[in-house]
């Protein structure tokens, strides 16, 4: 690569400063909104975009530890519901986290771990509707 410093920098053409118009209150006169120059393109926003959208992405392997600690957590309380309904109170606090854990639901990729929590999941929707049932509300 060849590197020319005689070649002059200068500043990129935009929106022209009007005298007087600057820092302190910082406004924009109703006159000069016209003269905005047009934005660039947005390829670099798609080009954050993707990059952001990569760096959101989790290995599969976190998703999967994840949703098998979910699973694990929804079979905690199916244990705490069944131990609460013999003793014949269920804490309320049991069938918030139980529906929260019905709605963080996602899937895995991993067909046979993703079936076992689809029935872990029925079994939440079933208590939660006799729960349901049992406070009236259906």
């Amino acid at each position: 690569m060849r590197i020319d410093s005689s070649r002059n920098v200068g500043t990129a053409a935009g929106a022209k400063r009007a005298a007087g118009a600057a820092a302190p209150g910082f406004s924009v006169a109703a006159e000069e909104a016209p003269h905005v120059a047009a934005t660039s393109s947005t390829n670099s926003v798609a080009a954050l975009d993707t990059i952001l959208a990569l760096q959101a992405e989790e290995p599969l392997g976190q998703r999967r530890a994840r949703q098998a600690k979910r699973g694990r957590a929804a079979l905690d309380a199916l244990e705490q519901l069944e131990a609460g309904l013999l003793s014949g109170r269920a804490p309320a606090a049991l069938r918030q986290e139980m529906e929260h854990l019905r709605q963080i639901a996602e899937s895995t990729g991993e067909p046979g771990l993703d079936d076992v929590l689809r029935e872990i999941d029925t079994r939440l929707a079933v208590e939660l509707a006799k729960l349901d049932r049992m406070a009236g509300n259906v």
